[in-house]
């Protein structure tokens, strides 16, 4: 049976901005003719290294209080860069700015740390190229390189066979500068905050259902774009760190506030319904093209589940921590499908596999899919866990730590900062003392 923990989670919280819509929000204000303010920006090393290559295209960005103030300079208002753009750790920052600065006459170096440099990026730059870009890699396929904007791009039929968000938004925000139709078909659905927030902004392109359930955009370019204040609505990726601290530790009961709920987001939420959690969900109002409500999560007894293949684009930041429910839930779960997880800041299944093995906990990997027994003791803890540098890697464990008979340690938790700077602070202020 568990034991009482030393802490249980009471209270409420306001989650950080959203990093996939602060991100947009940039960029597509930098692309816009005028003024916006952007509330709620998450602030983390991977939105400020947008910050800082959009302030090296010479787009001028400032911060006023709270707020965050973007003048742009319309679709084709990129400036010749005099050094390299540093993405530093971010997969978004380098794919989504590759598709915005490849229609602006433009030669431009991206950079990256030693992570982002293996992470591969012809899934991006072999569309762009086609456009009218030309692109040089290291090794064909990593950071550095080189992309000299097309003068005159083309505008074309795009087919994205292999599910990425960040490809689509790269795609867009390059037709948003090419005259003439640009179509762009994803035969899986991803995350559309892209598309919501230039609805938001009054930008027309057509969304067509197809047959076979892809779905494809139609562009008219170039466009231009009147700015407008953004309100970023709370991560649901952040969230879901904490709601699966509150479905396994034992007696804690928390709200969490102005969590955005997009559908392509909160597939996770679905998931842990189905192993049995005390979850509901409180529609609030739309801001900002985006639906945000509430969260309110109890402790649970959860059990395991299947999640199949075709989930696996809803769920891609949200393995991790599904992995630290799976640990605690009755039976074998299985997830399925996770090719994508071996090209985010770490190989995910195999920083999920290692450490969940040094915590004893039953995992087993065959190909792409992974499989976790659950137990109905506490882990013993008392081990180093190894974050691979991975940002969410490091907060799913944190969150195992508090319901480890020992403490954890960890090699590295400076790297939480690349998406949430706030996570401790957060998580602390949930913690109560079990008695009191």
């Amino acid at each position: 049976m568990k034991k009482q923990t030393k802490y249980k989670l009471k209270g409420s919280l306001q989650i950080s901005g959203d990093k996939s819509i602060s991100h947009r929000s940039l960029i597509l204000s930098s692309m816009a003719l005028g003024e916006a303010k952007i509330t709620n920006l998450l602030e983390s090393e991977d939105t400020l290294s947008t910050i800082k290559i959009l302030r090296t295209l010479s787009i001028q960005i400032k911060k006023v209080k709270d707020d965050w103030i973007v003048i742009g300079n319309g679709t084709n208002g990129y400036i010749q860069p005099s050094e390299a753009l540093d993405c530093g750790n971010s997969g978004t920052t380098a794919r989504l700015m590759l598709g915005a600065v490849s229609t602006n006459p433009i030669f431009c170096t991206f950079i990256g740390d030693k992570s982002l440099s293996k992470r591969p990026m012809t899934r991006v730059t072999n569309f762009l190229n086609t456009v009218g870009a030309e692109t040089v890699l290291t090794n064909k396929d990593y950071f550095p390189m080189t992309i000299s904007g097309a003068e005159d791009p083309l505008p074309l039929h795009h087919r994205i066979t292999k599910a990425s968000a960040q490809v689509k938004t790269a795609l867009i925000l390059a037709a948003l500068n090419i005259m003439g139709r640009t179509s762009i078909i994803e035969t899986r659905k991803t995350r559309d905050h892209t598309e919501i927030l230039l609805k938001y902004l009054k930008v027309k392109f057509k969304v067509i259902k197809q047959q076979d359930n892809a779905t494809k955009l139609v562009f008219n370019g170039p466009y231009e774009i009147e700015a407008k204040n953004i309100f970023v609505a709370g991560d649901p990726s952040s969230a879901a760190f904490f709601i699966v601290a509150a479905l396994i530790v034992p007696n804690s009961k928390i709200i969490l506030k102005n969590v955005c709920l997009n559908k392509t987001r909160i597939e996770y939420i679905s998931i842990l319904k189905k192993m049995g959690a005390k979850i509901k969900v409180e529609k609030g109002k739309t801001r900002s093209g985006e639906l945000i409500g509430s969260i309110q999560v109890e402790y649970s007894k959860l059990k395991a589940v299947n999640i199949p293949k075709g989930l696996s684009p809803y769920l891609i930041d949200e393995y991790p921590i599904l992995s630290i429910a799976a640990s605690v839930a009755k039976g074998t779960t299985k997830m399925n499908g996770l090719e994508e997880l071996r090209y985010k800041e770490s190989d995910r299944i195999k920083s999920i596999h290692e450490n969940l093995k040094k915590l004893k906990i039953n995992c087993s990997v065959k190909k792409d899919d992974i499989s976790i027994t659950g137990s109905t003791i506490n882990p013993n803890g008392g081990v180093k866990i190894k974050t691979f540098g991975d940002h969410r890697i490091a907060m799913s464990f944190k969150i195992m730590s508090l319901i480890c008979d020992k403490q954890l340690s960890f090699d590295d938790l400076e790297c939480i900062n690349i998406s949430y700077p706030d996570f401790n602070k957060h998580l602390n202020s949930l913690k109560v003392e079990n008695g009191l």
